[in-house]
């Protein structure tokens, strides 16, 4: 059960990240995209984790927080 809250966990903040993101690049809101970048931060990190493709990962809050510091200007 344990196992299970934790994925539901990750999934509901990636998902709440991409749906801040792309309310973000709608609105052109910063804070829209600041906020996506720390909720897509821990699921980045986990599979970041992982071997092979997944260390792209890692990439994906430092975009939301490039477009939040790009919005802000």
């Amino acid at each position: 059960m344990d196992f299970l809250l934790v994925g539901i966990g990750l999934w509901g903040l990636l998902i709440l990240g991409g749906l801040l993101f792309l309310f973000g690049l709608w609105k052109k809101s910063w804070l829209a995209h600041f906020f996506s970048g720390l909720a897509l931060l821990v699921p980045a990190i986990i599979l970041a984790t992982q071997k092979g493709i997944f260390i792209l990962f890692i990439l994906l809050p430092f975009i939301a927080f490039g477009f939040a510091v790009s919005a802000k200007r």
